[in-house]
């Protein structure tokens, strides 16, 4: 991995990671917990933000990998593939969870499919740009 690619991961990460407290919490926080499952204790009180960064670093990885095969050097194109990739993620985990767990509803995971798409393609947006810079 190369230094542009690792700027690249750690910008997405933020914007990932930012842009995920604004919408799942302070946007989002009172309608996703209205539409979660049955399931009870599996929300902690208090996040752990270590984890949920380690998960995001993560994250910010893949999309500048990905985004990085597809030759995305700019806003446009880093968000519109941004956006495929987060909710095809958010498709593929949250309809497996509401499938084999009782932590979600269809509305929420729907719902979730919308933001990520949302979120990864800010996130595209940025990485796209940092993996364009000196081109």
């Amino acid at each position: 991995m190369n230094t542009k690619c690792l700027v690249a991961s750690l910008a997405g990460a933020v914007v990932l990671f930012v842009g995920g407290y604004v919408l799942y919490e302070l946007v989002l926080g009172g309608f996703m917990e209205a539409n979660m499952g049955s399931a009870t204790g599996v929300m902690k009180e208090t996040p752990n933000f270590l984890w949920i960064a380690v998960g995001q670093l993560a994250s910010g990885g893949v999309l500048a990998t990905v985004l990085g095969w597809a030759g995305a050097t700019d806003a446009a194109g880093g968000a519109k593939a941004g956006a495929k990739i987060g909710a095809l993620l958010a498709v593929a985990f949250g309809f497996v969870m509401l499938g084999t767990m009782n932590i979600s509803t269809l509305t929420w995971a729907v719902v979730d499919v919308v933001v990520a798409a949302v979120l990864w393609g800010a996130a595209g947006a940025v990485v796209g740009i940092m993996l364009g810079r000196g081109d």
